[in-house]
């Protein structure tokens, strides 16, 4: 069974097959994602997204690939229930840690700097360009630039928080707000309201118990994707996004919360 519930994931959007195409390197892909793969190219050139093996000749859906999807249309959603998305994501699941030297000064990190929460008491006083300077917020290392990634935190339930990446770049003297004009891609958490900062925004009700986020980023596909992880539901993604240097965000506390907020602890 495990070895069918793998056969079933296309490598590139780790879903499974959707009009499946089947390549002279033997690998499998939707269609669909071999056509946003082949526009992400700058040669135009139709390449093996596993291997690299250029392709000379479109390929066709052979009858082998047929049979294959027809088992999947008839018995797909079985085998979906029976793979978690942790299951699939797991395997580019991150070593992260908190990066103490972005860290808001109201900010208080753990000693493992897997675990942050706000205090009431500043800390690190002293102004640092790479440290947050009015916002609640610090960064996780390390900083991606390309390839697959997948981390989960723990968060509170009750509490406000924000989740997700921003560009390395990003404004860090910020007074307010994430959105993605300003290279912040995030949901956040609010009144038992799930927020996107994307533009326009907006809200979804979160599902009851939301205590566990998953996050799993792929940035050659300029993708991102947030999970319920207890629910094994995914919460929204998000695509299309500019490519440069990205940064794992975390921010226990919304910008003008009154409370201190809640803790947010990376998971291992």
């Amino acid at each position: 069974m495990a070895s069918l519930q793998e056969d079933i994931i296309c490598p590139v959007c780790l879903g499974s097959f959707s009009n499946p195409i089947s390549f002279s390197c033997v690998h499998i892909f939707c269609y669909n994602c071999i056509q946003k793969w082949m526009l992400k190219r700058e040669d135009l050139k139709l390449s093996c997204p596993l291997c690299r093996e250029v392709i000379s000749e479109f390929p066709l859906v052979e009858w082998q690939v047929r049979i294959f999807t027809i088992c999947i249309q008839q018995h797909g959603f079985l085998l979906e229930r029976s793979l978690p998305r942790r299951d699939v994501f797991r395997r580019f699941q991150e070593h992260m840690t908190l990066d103490a030297a972005t860290a808001n000064s109201s900010i208080v990190l753990s000693d493992d700097l897997r675990q942050v929460h706000c205090g009431k008491i500043y800390h690190n006083s002293m102004e640092d360009t790479q440290r947050f300077a009015y916002m609640a917020c610090v960064l996780g290392t390390p900083c991606f630039s390309s390839g697959r990634h997948y981390w989960e935190v723990e968060v509170e339930e009750g509490r406000g928080w924000a989740l997700g990446v921003c560009k390395e770049s990003v404004d860090r003297r910020r007074k307010s707000g994430f959105s993605s004009e300003q290279g912040f891609w995030v949901i956040s958490m609010k009144a038992g309201t799930i927020h996107y900062s994307f533009i326009p925004e907006t809200t979804i009700s979160a599902s009851p118990g939301l205590s566990r986020v998953g996050i799993f980023l792929d940035v050659e596909m300029e993708e991102i994707k947030f999970f319920d992880v207890r629910n094994d539901a995914l919460i929204y993604k998000c695509s299309n996004f500019f490519l440069e240097p990205l940064r794992p965000f975390f921010c226990p506390k919304l910008p003008g919360e009154e409370d201190n907020g809640g803790f947010l602890s990376i998971c291992l």
